[in-house]
């Protein structure tokens, strides 16, 4: 086992220890009402916490990870192409959404936002990394203001406020998140500051806040897939309650339905054009085009006689998730020993779970700052029901819970500010543990995540393939090897910044109906080997192949080769 291993044991008995020791002195009644952090301190904490957060999201930004995942060639190049032409890939004019593999699979808003970017500074893989890396960075803020809100005047609120600001800081999941450009990677963003809005309009009671927070999540059903299942329950659970606790009135509710309907129709009409039946509308300046393929297969359980132990599978790996962690789930995600949330601080988190039930449960029509104090619990509450609703029918992973993992921050934070309340030295104690797991994952990350993760970013592979396509342009023939990689047409195209119309006017797929479109050849780019590879290179074509696939070629001394890391340019 390895130092992190046995870490992760004392840690988590440490941690058991503390929780339960707290218990204790909360039934013996032990309470300390000693001083709590004041404005002051915890301001100078909040910007270091913050400092700490962007060095984790900003560092070596282009270099870890190494190398370029598929989906984010697919939306750097999707937004190259909307920035230069005004097209997509597949042709359309400034779709809603773009269809990019053909079923989707990379959501609209981040390829727009990208499309800013790329308009002002170009293209680059800091660049293409930069948007996620920068929400991160907010989210951290935007998570210790709503819990400053939520916890209102407690005397322990700048205390389990910063604890959550750190904790999100350092959280493996979410550093990892934000240091790669993945439709979903935004999602805790748009999330969280729709939740702020949220609780800004609740402390307020403003209308025109609650229908920020009403545009605000409906911008999140363009983010990514899966709020268009979790968004909707949340809100149905929230709006009930706010309404029951007497902060949200008739008046602004149908203010907030109605900015929230007009922000998501565009995306509400292009869903009735793919499951409705309505035409495709393709204009010059906008389009709402059909998907080539249903996206089900891939992201849903099927409902047939083993139903009940899928269910049950995907509740176990969800457990998992947000625990120990699931080492089933896309490698990209995480790092062993490190789960998502560190694999130690499950017992305070689930004690944070318990309490906020119960509160929830015994929750009554409080006034003032406790009115707060139940709306905020209750949101953290409602994503995550709302999250297991979506997790009982789709394939479980890491990036489809992207909105479960923040709530049980939040648990997490509860559970602390108890142990706080009942136990100082304790709650020192457990920060120490926290920190030393950050420390630790920080090293490893930084030393060690390349190798781990070398077979979804596929380094050498992007400046591989750019320098055949200089070296050949048009006029020769390039074969590519698929050794080590997933979909290359793809880096190919975002590498070479390779012009859209010569791209769908000469691709042909492996199956053009498949729910993921992948290109065989497009132009003078085939993605596959020849048999006669020494012939082919002796009359000119151009090789992108992996080091071992040199010995493919037995005529080699007559030709040049390049090494780009992992994969060879080989030609004459």
């Amino acid at each position: 086992m390895r130092l992190i291993d046995y870490y992760n044991y004392i840690a988590t008995a440490a941690y058991i220890i503390i929780g339960v020791a707290a218990l204790c002195f909360s039934i013996k009644r032990e309470k300390k009402n000693g001083h709590y952090l004041s404005d002051g301190p915890a301001a100078i904490i909040f910007i270091l916490i913050m400092v700490l957060a962007s060095f984790l999201r900003l560092y070596k930004l282009g270099d870890v990870p190494f190398g370029l995942q598929q989906d984010e060639a697919s939306i750097g190049y999707d937004a190259y192409t909307l920035a230069t032409f005004g097209i997509d890939r597949n042709g359309y004019h400034w779709p809603i959404y773009p269809i990019t593999w053909g079923c989707g699979g990379g959501s609209p808003l981040l390829i727009y936002l990208n499309v800013i970017t790329i308009s002002l500074f170009g293209t680059g893989i800091v660049k293409l990394r930069l948007i996620p890396a920068v929400c991160g960075i907010l989210t951290v803020a935007l998570f210790y203001g709503s819990l400053r809100i939520t916890f209102g005047k407690r005397t322990f609120k700048n205390e389990a406020s910063l604890l959550g600001a750190l904790f999100l800081a350092i959280c493996p999941w979410h550093v990892i998140l934000s240091r790669w450009s993945l439709d979903c990677n935004i999602m805790p963003f748009n999330m969280m500051l729709a939740v702020y809005l949220f609780l800004l309009a609740a402390r307020k009671r403003s209308t025109i806040l609650y229908a920020l927070s009403a545009a605000a999540f409906s911008v999140c059903m363009y983010s990514y897939g899966a709020a268009t299942i979790v968004v909707p329950i949340f809100l149905l659970l929230i709006c009930i309650y706010c309404l029951w606790a007497k902060v949200l009135d008739a008046r602004q509710l149908v203010i907030s339905i109605i900015t929230f309907t007009v922000v998501f129709l565009p995306l509400l009409i292009f869903y009735a054009v793919n499951y409705l039946g309505l035409p495709e509308i393709v204009t010059n300046v906008i389009c709402f085009n059909k998907f080539t393929a249903a996206r089900t297969g891939e992201a849903f359980i099927s409902f047939d006689a083993g139903l009940g132990t899928k269910i049950m599978n995907n509740l176990k790996s969800m457990l998992l998730a947000v625990t120990i962690g699931d080492d089933r789930h896309t490698l990209a995600h995480f790092y062993p020993g490190y789960g998502t949330l560190f694999e130690f601080t499950f017992p305070v988190t689930f004690l944070g779970l318990v309490i906020s039930l119960i509160t929830l449960i015994r929750g009554k029509r409080a006034n003032g700052e406790d009115k707060l104090y139940l709306v905020g619990n209750g949101i953290f509450l409602f994503l995550t029901i709302a999250n297991v609703g979506l997790e009982l029918v789709i394939l479980p992973d890491i990036s489809r819970m992207v909105m479960m993992f923040i709530p049980f921050i939040y648990f997490f934070v509860r559970g602390a500010a108890f142990i706080l309340e009942n136990a100082r030295s304790l709650f020192v104690a457990l920060i120490v543990f926290l920190l030393i797991g950050g420390v630790s994952f920080t090293k490893d990350y930084f030393t060690k995540f390349n190798d781990w993760s070398i077979s979804i970013f596929m380094p050498g592979y992007g400046d591989a393939i750019k320098r055949a396509y200089e070296i050949a342009g048009d006029e020769r023939q390039i074969y590519s090897t698929y050794e080590g990689l997933s979909s290359p047409f793809m880096l190919a195209l975002y590498y070479n910044e390779y012009d859209p119309y010569k791209f769908y006017t000469t691709v042909e797929y492996k199956d053009e109906k498949a729910e993921f479109r992948i290109a065989r050849s497009f132009a003078n780019f085939t993605f596959e080997l020849p048999d006669d590879v020494s012939s082919k290179a002796e009359e000119g074509d151009v090789f992108v192949v992996a080091t071992s696939e040199e010995e493919l070629f037995s005529n080699l001394e007559s030709l040049s080769v390049e090494n780009f890391g992992g994969y060879l340019v080989i030609y004459r």
